[in-house]
């Protein structure tokens, strides 16, 4: 077993062997911190012990369920990355064993959640697609709670729910205006079927500064099959966007990303699993859209006045592993608003994770650390989807939380209708 899993694991089979088992990572962890931590098998850092083991010795058996579940403990945070003082890609390592394990166990590797899951792109697209009243017969209470049923998710578990429409039909027949600076616009499958409000707020606001977004043909970026394990999945649609996307680029514009989780995929998973030059060009040309907002802000071509605005800064995961936080709060500093406090805290929602009704305990007993950061009122910005959805679901509702560009999207609209009704009030 032990060179079956060796042998699937390829080279991170030796990432995984270079932990010098000094806890570091679980200093960091959100599982690691909460009620479970004193288990060692849950872990982060047993969790490398015990791939350890099965790479020497080949015990534990590292095909069985058991296992599995253990290793699934790990939500790709990527918080470990950066106090691992080897620089072990943990989150990456735990991946490849979940490709190990569903390329091992024959049948169906994966349960019936995470089947429901990997249709999610399929999915959302029908709903979004669908006619208003179907729609909202198939997302009437009875069907989401047959739903959950069938899929295993928590009954509190916030769904990605379609709020109808796509993205492709907003940016249909819309040519860049002249003179416009013109970005490639990668939206990723929420926005582009959940909630095309996201890539629509972030056009309008970026029209501001005389930036034009184009929507070039695009599939998603395969974020939930790199969770999964699914990787020749995820190298599949890497290959269909990096073809579509290096075109783009090879017109001098750029990528832009309005989630975190697509500007990872691009800009380091891509390089990795193609490994070539059209992928690494790609990962060059990725602008998150919180870096480039910032950047117009330094310079003068996006401004407004938001004094009397304050909000607490949600600071995700993966907005410290990409470095954004700073850029996020800048923006809005300078702009005038108020940072009332910057959460660190990780919500518990680990992507999809914190859906499954098996995790659902552990997903709110790591978000209601941060909800004590939060506080009972105020809005939040939190850069995440899933994030944002997590948070609204553990208040019931009661926390305005918004992604930062479409709150200073808002705001910034807000400040343009005052300021013209001002002006036309001093004129009469």
């Amino acid at each position: 077993m032990s060179s079956r899993l060796r042998e699937l694991m390829g080279p991170y089979a030796d990432e995984a062997e270079r932990c010098i088992r000094c806890g570091f990572c679980n200093s960091v962890c959100p599982t690691t911190l909460s009620s479970i931590g004193h288990i060692p098998s849950r872990t982060s850092r047993g969790r490398l012990v015990l791939l350890q083991s099965s790479l020497e010795k080949g015990t534990p058996h590292p095909f069985t369920p058991r296992f599995k579940e253990l290793i699934d403990l790990c939500i790709g945070c990527l918080r470990c990355v950066s106090v691992c003082p080897a620089r072990i890609p943990i989150p990456t390592v735990m991946s490849s064993y979940r490709r190990a394990y569903t390329v091992a166990v024959r049948g169906k590797p994966l349960s019936r959640g995470e089947r429901v899951v990997a249709n999610y792109e399929p999915v959302v697209k029908y709903l979004s697609r669908a006619p208003g009243l179907l729609r909202k017969m198939l997302l009437g209470k009875p069907l989401l709670w047959l739903f959950r049923r069938v899929a295993g998710f928590a009954d509190d578990a916030p769904l990605p729910i379609p709020e109808g429409g796509t993205l492709d039909n907003h940016f249909k027949n819309r040519k860049p205006r002249p003179g416009y600076q013109t970005l490639a616009y990668f939206s990723d499958t929420y926005a582009r079927f959940v909630k095309p409000s996201i890539g629509i707020s972030a056009r309008e606001l970026l029209r501001t500064a005389e930036i034009e977004l184009v929507y070039p043909r695009q599939y998603d970026s395969g974020v939930i099959f790199w969770e999964l394990g699914l990787w020749d999945k995820v190298k599949k649609l890497a290959a269909l966007n990096v073809e579509i996307l290096s075109g783009e680029v090879e017109k001098g514009r750029k990528i832009l990303c309005t989630s975190p989780a697509s500007t990872l995929m691009l800009r380091e998973v891509y390089p990795r699993l193609l490994d070539n030059e059209k992928s690494r060009t790609v990962s060059e040309a990725v602008v998150d859209i919180n870096e480039l907002i910032n950047s117009l802000v330094e310079s003068g071509r996006l401004s407004a006045n938001l004094s009397g605005l304050s909000f607490i800064l949600h600071s995700t995961c993966l907005s410290q592993y990409l470095h954004l936080t700073s850029h996020i709060a800048g923006t809005f500093e300078k702009l005038g608003a108020r940072v009332g406090g910057v959460a660190t805290e990780c919500c518990g929602s680990g992507g999809l994770w914190g859906l499954f009704r098996k995790n659902r305990g552990l997903s709110t007993e790591i978000g209601g650390k941060l909800l004590k950061r939060l506080g009972p009122s105020g809005a939040v910005l939190s850069y995440s989807e899933t994030c944002a959805q997590q948070i609204i679901s553990l208040t019931q509702g009661k926390k305005a939380v918004y992604l930062p560009h479409e709150a200073l999207y808002n705001w910034v609209r807000r400040a343009a209708t005052h300021y013209q009704s001002e002006h036309i009030a001093q004129a009469s």
